[in-house]
C-alpha cells in the first residue's frame, strides 16, 4: 500500500521512467535469453550438458559485473554531463570509455583463457563434466574483448537517454545464438521427413554461438556511441588518457566493481559447494534454478539502469528533488512488480524449470529450490534498483558494503551450515540466498531513506546556491 502511495501523483516522472524502462527491460529479458537458450538447449542432451554450462556461469558472471563496474565508471560521468548540458565532456567521456573497454577486454580475456582448463575443476566439476566445461570456457572467453564493449557501451548509451539501441543489439545478440545453436549443438537429424543439417559439437557448439553472437553485438555498441545525436565524436579526436576522467571512473568504477565481484566470487563458492558436496543432478537443477529465477527479477534491472540515468541526469543538473523522487519511484515500482513475478515463481515452479531440463530429479530440485526464494524476489529487486540509483549519486561504497555483508557474513556460512550440518541438499542453498537478498533490500531502502547519499552527490551544496538568473 505505502509503495502504491510513493506511485501516485507521479505522472510526468512516471512518463519518463517508462519511457526509458521499457526498453532497458526487454533488452535485459533478450540479452539474458543468450544463457537462457544455451541452458535449455544444452539441457536436452542430459545431465552432463547443463552442469559444463552450469560450473562456467558464476566465473562468466564475475568477469561480466568486474566490466559493468567499469561501465558504472564511465556512464555515471555521462549522464552527470548529459544533466549538466556539457556535450564536450559527454565526447570525452565516451572516448576514455572505449579506451578502457578495450585494455579490461583484453586483460580478461588473457586471464581467462590462461585458466580456462583449471576454473572447472575448482569448482568441483564432475570428471563427465570436465572436458566440456573447460572447453566452453575457452571459446567464450575469446569473445570477451567485444563483451566489453557491448556492456560498457550498453550502459554509456543509457546513461545518455539512449536504450533503445542496446535493445536492439541484444535482440540481434539472442536471434544470432538461437540460431547457431540450431545448427552447431546437435547432429544432423530428420524433421517430418527433411533433413536439418548440424554439426553435433554439444556444449561446444554452444558455446560457438555465444561468443560469435557477442563479438557481432559488442563493435556497433562502441560505434552507435560514437555517433549518439548530438554527442558525435571520433576517435581521430584524441585517446591519450585522461586523468580527471580516468581517477573519476576508478572511484566510481572501482567500488562497483568490487561490489560485483564480492557477490560473484560468493557465487562461485555456492557453485563449488554445490559441486563438491552434492550431485551432478543437483549442480544441473542449480543452473536451471538461476536461469528461470531470472525471468522474476529481470525487469528490476531495467527499471534500475534507467534509475541510474535519471538519477545520475538531476545529480548533474543539481535537482535535488528529481534526484529524490526518482529513487523512491522506481524502488516503489519494482517491489510492487516483482510481488507479481515472485508469486508466479512459487506457482509455476515445476513447468518452469522443465522448460530448461528433461530430467524429472533435475526438474523436482530446481523447482523446489525456486519457491524457497520466492519470497524474497521484491527486495532483491529493490536492492537492485536503489543501488543502481545510488550510484547515479555517486554513492558507490554502500552498495559495495551491503554485498560483503550479505555474501560473506549471511549467504556463504549459512548454506555451508545448512548443506554440511543438517544435510538439506540445494534447499539449503537457495534459503541462505532467500535471507541475503532481503537484507540487502531492506539497508538500500534505509540508505535512500536516510538522504546520506545526497551529500556525496553534492546535492545539499549546489542548493544552497542560489540559481542564476
Amino acid at each position: 500500500m505505502e509503495a502504491a502511495l510513493k506511485i501516485k501523483g507521479q505522472g510526468p516522472r512516471l512518463r519518463r521512467l517508462w519511457k526509458l524502462s521499457w526498453p532497458a527491460i526487454i533488452e535485459q529479458v533478450l540479452g539474458t535469453m543468450v544463457s537462457y537458450v544455451d541452458t535449455a538447449m544444452v539441457g536436452v542432451m542430459g545431465a552432463v550438458g547443463s552442469a559444463a554450462v552450469s560450473v562456467n556461469a558464476p566465473p562468466i558472471w564475475l568477469i561480466n559485473g568486474i566490466l559493468t563496474g567499469v561501465g558504472v565508471g564511465y556512464s555515471v560521468q555521462v549522464s552527470n554531463a548529459v544533466g549538466a548540458k556539457d556535450p564536450d565532456r559527454v565526447r570525452q567521456v565516451i572516448r576514455q570509455a572505449f579506451l578502457a573497454a578495450v585494455v579490461c577486454g583484453l586483460f580478461a580475456c588473457g586471464l581467462y583463457e590462461l585458466l580456462g582448463a583449471s576454473i572447472p575443476r575448482w569448482l568441483g566439476a564432475k570428471p563427465e563434466v570436465l572436458p566440456h566445461a573447460a572447453n566452453y570456457m575457452r571459446i567464450y572467453c575469446t569473445a570477451l574483448p567485444f563483451n566489453a564493449l557491448l556492456i560498457v557501451f550498453s550502459a554509456v548509451l543509457r546513461c545518455m537517454g539512449n536504450t533503445k539501441t542496446p535493445l536492439l543489439f541484444n535482440s540481434a545478440t539472442n536471434l544470432l545464438n538461437l540460431v547457431m545453436n540450431f545448427f552447431l549443438i546437435y547432429p544432423t537429424r530428420q524433421w517430418h521427413g527433411l533433413t536439418i543439417p548440424g554439426m553435433g559439437w554439444g556444449v561446444e557448439g554452444a558455446a560457438i554461438a555465444t561468443a560469435a553472437s557477442i563479438v557481432c553485438a559488442g563493435i556497433p555498441a562502441a560505434v552507435a556511441a560514437f555517433h549518439q545525436e548530438g554527442f558525435a565524436t571520433s576517435l581521430r579526436e584524441g585517446l591519450a588518457p585522461n586523468r580527471v576522467i580516468i581517477r573519476r571512473a576508478v572511484k566510481l568504477g572501482v567500488p562497483s566493481a568490487a561490489e560485483r565481484a564480492i557477490i560473484n566470487i560468493g557465487q562461485i563458492a555456492m557453485t563449488a559447494l554445490v559441486g563438491h558436496a552434492l550431485t551432478t543432478a543437483a549442480m544441473a537443477a542449480n543452473q536451471i534454478a538461476t536461469t528461470a529465477e531470472g525471468l522474476c527479477y529481470l525487469p528490476a534491472y531495467g527499471i534500475g539502469y534507467a534509475a541510474m540515468a535519471l538519477v545520475g541526469q538531476s545529480v548533474g543538473a543539481g535537482d535535488r528533488e528529481d534526484a529524490e523522487a526518482y529513487g523512491v519511484l522506481t524502488g516503489a515500482i519494482g517491489f510492487l512488480l516483482c510481488l507479481v513475478t515472485g508469486t508466479l515463481l512459487f506457482l509455476f515452479a515445476t513447468p518452469l524449470a522443465s522448460l530448461f531440463n528433461s530430467d524429472p530429479q533435475v526438474v523436482s530440485e530446481a523447482a523446489l529450490a525456486l519457491r524457497v526464494v520466492a519470497f524474497s524476489e521484491p527486495f532483491f529487486a529493490v536492492s537492485i534498483i536503489l543501488t543502481n540509483a545510488l550510484r547515479g549519486a555517486d554513492d558507490v561504497k554502500f552498495p559495495m558494503m551491503v554485498g560483503l555483508a550479505g555474501m560473506w557474513c549471511i549467504r556463504v556460512p549459512l548454506a555451508c551450515l545448512l548443506v554440511l550440518r543438517f544435510h538439506w541438499s540445494l534447499a539449503g542453498v537457495w534459503g541462505a540466498m532467500a535471507i541475503d537478498l532481503v537484507l540487502r533490500g531492506a539497508l538500500c531502502m534505509w540508505r535512500w531513506k536516510s538522504g546520506k547519499w545526497m551529500k556525496l552527490s553534492g546535492l545539499k551544496e549546489k542548493e544552497a546556491v542560489p540559481a542564476a538568473r
